[in-house]
């Protein structure tokens, strides 16, 4: 490879040639005597592993230092050699020389004429270090690692979507599943009984109230106690007088019995207002609740996961956690837990209550989406909640101390703490719509009114102080209106008897968002176990799918498919509803009521949106876009054109360029036709009449390769873009051929005939759709063409679809006779060749049972205690102490705490076998008792061990002596390296003696 040559380079002169040097070819046509300047070498850029190296070096500011000290010196030396000494006159822009190839021998001669000159580097030149030891690696971990691939502008693909949709059905299935068994838990006895032992005595004059208005209780006639006097009330102000205040007499009271009192409303809405407002001050906010995170890392993921796994529970980081019943029926004599659960167990007493009360879930579950409220919030702000816990308690007791030394008036105070003023509410027959608490918004001055010996809340609400909207609520049925009534006794305490307050407890705003909340699935769990989706209701003027578009799985089209692979239809599938037919009524057990299906009919259902009315002059683009009746021509699609005496209606204004007004036409919407192209009309049996001039001329859409090289070269051959004509259905006429003569088939350029319809099929001819019908024309000698009833697109390729031939009818009866011996013919051979397979699958099975039969006589009598193939069965014995053996050695691994110790030196050269097993020695010989138990056993040596003391009488030469087997090979002994340590046991030098036994034994 030739040397680098840089762009500039020093005006060197040629070198002297008196002395008989030759010139450089590089230095030709220079001047001559003077000095070569002393040029510093081309330094490699420095890569980053050297970069990395010199930056942990140290005393790299003493190497600086010496250099530039060195520099100094070599300026004061000599001024040739100085580098500032050159100026850009000294320098020649030379090209960048072209790489050739060259081959070897001519390079190293052009080296031997290039003379080369020893610069001295400036930097001292030291020795690399030299590695030694152990390396050290550090490796950090990225702080943010994503469940999913960093997005781009293509977004994300269609494997992450589909993980995305997976997650968002199997958390929607999950958050159901658990509301049901909350349900189920609202129902148990012990817990309403609990909630209702908390009522004080004032809200059971109001049950009792109610239920007396709404002709549930018929009251019986009591004789009427003498009132006593009236007491005179303390203090100053007007007296507040405990008499009735109605001018009429006990005559004029209501004469029918058991009917409602709708006089003041429905009587339902006082005694939830009231006991809205007693559970709101009786319960306390202890743990946060549900929420929505969203989607985070994986590494975040997984600590919190293992966090929650591992460390004790925490509740303001994990939630809320209730394992079972018990627990549940503990906050329920505690009055504690978190917002989720006060609205649950306000459901609880209600239904003790014996009203018909459903807990409403609004399902928080993950989302399909990619926006940025699906994406979890840093991981500090998790923390959030507990953090303003903790500044509120500190907040709150510094101001309570502070308070303490300013003002303590226990005046205030002006209800005595005992169970029968323990709630107060000034609530008279007039007032039925009137707040039965005091001030709402002082909560802590109302605790001390309501409960007696219940300490002063401290910082209670500020868990889920971000979540403005509730999750759970309850739906309560009015016996006399038979309609359910929306109830949130702690996020909002309203009783949503309008519709403006129903809307209200929908997630909307920017406070929502940023914490979101969403209104996906709103489901109303009943007291009998069954649910139903209630999400319409709550939807801003019912309007479905309103804000749950983008949170909510809506229905889609499901292309259904005939036998053919081509869509026949498109069918509506909506993946909750079929979620929700495990829960819904419907069934023997539940079935539907009439309260259901007017609430189907009423708030349930979708209303469909107002059409706007635009005044004349006030139309915009987007209006006449999605018009009925009129349409702009720039809106007409590709097949769609006016009719040749379409009129416009009116003009169009539209604000132009430099404040100018353009006038559009306006045509009406029936006076728009769809036109296709004769290709498309002749795939429907259709072609344009003669003399017919196109409505519109269209690009061409190409659907195959040959078709588009068609158009490019028409296009290069004119030099415009070319037009497809395209014709309305006035235009064209069926296609109608002619009659057939002698039975001879039309056909076209490609052998075949088109029958894209039933008209296409010639007068004289017949359609015969079978297959194998072209092999009996050919055999026959009849005359047929292949009927192509349509195209299949694919890969750039229009493959025609041929289904049967067509022929004249006198030969029909014909083919199909022998048409019908050829399929009879097929059957019979298929039906042979199954039987052939069941045969020989029946012959396989039958064959195994005979040979296994054939075992069991032969061999069935045999047990453990018989020798087979000349195994004892207890010869097992040195294959179990070999087996001992081999894990006292740990398999040929070292154990924990073997020491190695050095094998001792044998004289001689001793036999040494590697391998998984280890040699034997003299002592596990003798142990044996010269059994080996890798030995074959003939049964020789049991005769010899039976007559040991036996001499031979007379010794017998064979003969002719057997030949004697060659011992086999010992493996090559591996190399080992001196690192590797092993343990090797010594083989003794008589083994050799054992191996020729072993083969005199086998030739016996």
């Amino acid at each position: 490879m030739p040397p680098y040559v840089p762009r500039k380079r020093v005006r060197t002169p040629s070198p002297d040639t008196s002395n008989g040097q030759p010139a450089n070819k590089l230095n030709k046509g220079k001047d001559k005597g003077k000095s070569t300047p002393v040029v510093s070498a081309r330094t490699r850029k420095a890569t980053l592993f050297e970069d990395l190296d010199s930056g942990s070096n140290r005393g790299s500011a003493e190497k600086t230092k010496s250099v530039i000290r060195q520099m100094h010196n070599d300026d004061d030396e000599s001024d040739d050699s100085s580098l500032s000494s050159l100026s850009d006159a000294d320098f020649e822009d030379v090209p960048a020389a072209k790489r050739q190839k060259v081959n070897p021998d001519s390079a190293e001669s052009e080296d031997e004429d290039i003379e080369f000159e020893d610069v001295p580097s400036h930097e001292p030149e030291q020795p690399e270090p030299e590695i030694e030891g152990d390396i050290e690696l550090t490796l950090h971990r990225i702080s943010h690692v994503p469940l999913v691939s960093e997005l781009g502008k293509k977004g994300p693909s269609k494997r992450e979507k589909a993980i995305r949709i997976s997650t968002h059905c199997m958390h929607v299935q999950l958050l159901l599943w658990h509301n049901a068994i909350r349900n189920s838990w609202l129902c148990d006895q012990e817990t309403q009984a609990i909630m209702i032992s908390y009522l004080p005595p004032r809200l059971w004059d109001e049950v009792d109230r109610w239920r007396r208005n709404s002709g549930l209780d018929i009251p019986e006639d009591v004789p009427k106690k003498p009132t006593k006097g009236k007491k005179i009330a303390k203090g100053k102000g007007k007296q507040h007088t405990s008499g009735s205040t109605r001018d009429w007499g006990g005559a004029a009271d209501r004469l029918e019995k058991g009917v409602p009192d709708m006089s003041h409303g429905d009587p339902i809405l006082r005694l939830l207002k009231c006991l809205v407002s007693w559970w709101r001050q009786r319960f306390q906010i202890t743990t946060p609740g549900l929420r929505k995170w969203g989607y985070m890392s994986a590494r975040r993921l997984g600590k919190l996961r293992s966090s929650f796994e591992t460390e004790e529970h925490d509740p303001a980081r994990f939630g809320e956690r209730i394992r079972n019943l018990e627990e549940f029926r503990q906050c329920a004599q505690e009055c504690s837990g978190s917002r989720d659960v006060g609205s649950q167990l306000f459901t609880a007493l209600l239904r003790g209550l014996g009203l018909e009360a459903r807990m409403v879930a609004n399902l928080q579950p993950l989302g399909f989406g990619w926006s940025r409220i699906e994406e979890a919030g840093d991981e500090n702000d998790v923390q959030g909640p507990q953090a303003d816990i903790d500044t509120s308690s500190k907040s709150t007791s510094k101001k309570s101390t502070g308070k303490k030394k300013a003002s303590i008036k226990p005046a205030t105070r002006r209800v005595k703490k005992t169970d029968k003023n323990a709630l107060k509410m000034e609530l008279d027959d007039s007032d039925e719509y009137a707040e039965p608490v005091t001030d709402e918004t002082n909560d802590d001055a109302s605790v001390v009114d309501v409960t007696a010996n219940r300490p002063k809340r401290a910082g209670s609400k500020t868990y889920d102080k971000d979540l403005e909207f509730p999750h759970y609520w309850t739906e309560v049925m009015s016996p006399v209106t038979k309609t359910f009534l929306p109830v949130d006794p702690i996020v909002k305490s309203v009783v949503a008897h309008s519709r403006d307050l129903v809307e209200s407890l929908e997630p909307r705003g920017g406070k929502a968002e940023k914490a979101k909340q969403v209104m996906a699935y709103c489901i109303g769990f009943s007291q009998d176990g069954t649910a139903k989706d209630v999400t319409v209701r709550y939807l801003k003027k019912n309007l479905f799918p309103g804000k749950t578009k983008g949170f909510r799985m809506l229905e889609e089209k499901i292309p259904v498919y005939n036998k053919h692979g081509k869509v026949k239809r498109y069918d509506q599938f909506d993946w909750f509803r079929s979620v929700m037919r495990g829960y819904i009524r419907g069934d023997r057990k539940h079935p539907i009521t009439e309260v259901d299906e007017e609430e189907d009919s009423t708030d349930l259902k979708p209303a469909k949106p107002e059409k706007k009315e635009v005044k004349e002059g006030e139309e915009t683009l987007q209006y006449y876009k999605t018009s009925k009746e009129y349409v702009l021509q720039r809106h007409l699609k590709r097949e769609e054109a006016l009719l040749p005496d379409a009129a416009p209606v009116k003009a169009f204004r539209i604000k132009a360029k430099a404040s100018q007004i353009e006038e559009e036409d306006v045509y009406l919407r029936k006076d728009v036709v769809a036109v296709k192209s004769a290709e498309t009309w002749h795939k429907q049996g259709r072609a344009p009449m003669d003399g017919v001039q196109p409505l519109k001329h269209a690009p061409y859409r190409a659907a195959t390769t040959n078709r588009r090289r068609e158009i490019a070269e028409a296009e290069a051959a004119t030099g415009q873009k070319v037009m497809q004509p395209l014709y309305s259905f006035e235009q064209t006429d069926w296609i109608i051929p002619p009659p057939i003569q002698d039975g001879i088939i039309p056909k076209n350029e490609y052998g075949n005939i088109d029958m894209f319809a039933e008209h296409m099929c010639p007068e004289g001819a017949i359609h015969v759709p079978y297959r194998g019908v072209v092999r009996v024309c050919k055999r026959l000698e009849v005359d047929y063409a292949e009927a192509v009833v349509g195209f299949e697109f694919g890969h750039r390729m229009a493959v025609p679809v041929i289904q049967g031939v067509v022929i004249a009818e006198e030969n029909y009866e014909r083919v199909i006779e022998e048409l019908e011996k050829d399929e009879a013919e097929r059957a019979r051979k298929e039906n042979e060749k199954r039987r052939k397979e069941v045969m020989a699958m029946w012959r396989k099975f039958l064959m195994g049972l005979r040979i296994a039969d054939r075992f069991k006589e032969d061999y069935g009598h045999l047990d453990d205690t018989v020798e087979v193939f000349g195994h004892e069965p207890g010869i097992d014995n040195d294959f179990q102490d070999m087996r001992e053996r081999d894990e006292d050695m740990a398999g040929g691994f070292l154990p924990e705490g073997f020491e190695v110790e050095e094998a001792a030196e044998v004289k001689g050269n001793p036999r040494q076998t590697s391998g998984f097993f280890p040699a034997a020695n003299e002592d596990d010989d003798d142990s044996n008792d010269g059994h080996n138990p890798f030995e074959v056993d003939y049964g020789k040596e049991r005769e010899i061990d039976n007559h040991p003391a036996e001499p031979s009488p007379e010794p017998e030469i064979p003969a002719k002596a057997a030949p004697k087997k060659a011992a086999p090979k010992p493996k090559a002994k591996a190399k080992q390296t001196p690192r590797r340590r092993t343990r090797r046991r010594q083989a003794i030098s008589s083994e050799d003696s054992d191996d020729e036994d072993f083969v005199d034994s086998g030739s016996d």
